[in-house]
């Protein structure tokens, strides 16, 4: 089987767990995802099956929303509420207004240190592997960018709460963003939950279950085609003999008034199928991922 699944997943279960159950239910190897969620986190996650697992790189450079709570008072080693707490203190004077200033102040383009409990690597090893040795090693800043940050409602208390919608790039970690806001306000806070609701236009409504993918049959009936799932792409359909030459890796000669000087193509064969991804740096279109065959 070929395409994309938009699945919901259920909190409790790694990104990984999830491609394990789809490659027990499809029946085959060839499964992977375009974008880790957190074990305690929900919602929309991309999983690859077959050919399409070679759009991964397409795919994770949508944009993400999310939904989510921070509370506020409470630090934890992983910045989420699956880590141990390690500093603790009331903050009962934090209100509504305050909390809106300090999100303010992170929209738009930031930079963000990713977190020691992460997958990022540093000489070979994943950052949550030294962590779980007790070992924290200086981290470069990355830049993101927030496109939407709104705190829609505050609940008050000795840890105050509020919850939040989320619009940003890939590479983002919210539970770091959720630290910072707390760092901001001199209370400290961690990430207590997490829904993805969207990765570019796939939607958390239109989402299905690991329980309606349990086997072949269902993830069939959920599959989206390759194509469609590169509907975020400008495409195009060339004659057969210039198709055949960017399939052998030949650079072509072409434009498009709508295409982005370095951006993807889609290039489509004569059935409207994907033939190809390539990357347009005029005046030559550069074949750089082979779906077919």
């Amino acid at each position: 089987m070929d395409g994309v699944l938009n699945l919901n997943k259920p909190t409790g279960m790694t990104s990984h767990d999830v491609v394990d159950y789809l490659r027990h239910a499809a029946g085959q190897k060839e499964v992977g995802h375009a974008g880790t969620l957190d074990p305690s986190a929900t919602g929309v996650l991309l999983c690859l099956l077959g050919r399409a697992t070679r759009l991964t790189p397409y795919l994770q450079e949508l944009p993400k929303k999310y939904r989510g709570v921070i509370q506020f008072g409470i630090r934890t080693n992983t910045q989420d509420a699956e880590g141990e707490v390690f500093y603790q203190k009331p903050a009962p004077h934090l209100t509504l207004d305050q909390v809106r200033a300090a999100a303010e102040k992170f929209k738009g383009r930031i930079l963000q240190i990713p977190p020691m409990f992460s997958a990022v690597r540093l000489e070979g090893k994943k950052l949550h592997e030294l962590a779980r040795k007790g070992q924290e090693v200086l981290r470069e800043p990355r830049p993101v960018q927030i496109y939407r940050l709104e705190i829609f409602s505050f609940q008050p208390g000795d840890y105050p709460m509020a919850e939040f919608e989320l619009e940003c790039s890939k590479g983002t970690y919210v539970r770091t963003l959720a630290s910072d806001i707390g760092d901001a306000l001199s209370v400290g806070a961690h990430l207590k939950q997490l829904t993805r609701t969207a990765v570019g236009s796939f939607q958390i409504e239109d989402a299905c279950t690991l329980a309606e993918v349990a086997d072949a049959e269902g993830i069939q009936q959920h599959l989206i085609p390759i194509a469609d799932a590169l509907a975020h792409l400008p495409r195009w359909s060339p004659v057969p003999a210039v198709l055949e030459r960017l399939k052998h890796g030949n650079f072509v000669q072409a434009e498009h008034p709508l295409w982005t000087p370095g951006g993807h193509i889609v290039v489509l064969d004569t059935e409207g199928k994907v033939a190809l991804i390539a990357r347009w740096l005029p005046p030559l279109l550069r074949p750089v991922r082979v779906i077919q065959g």
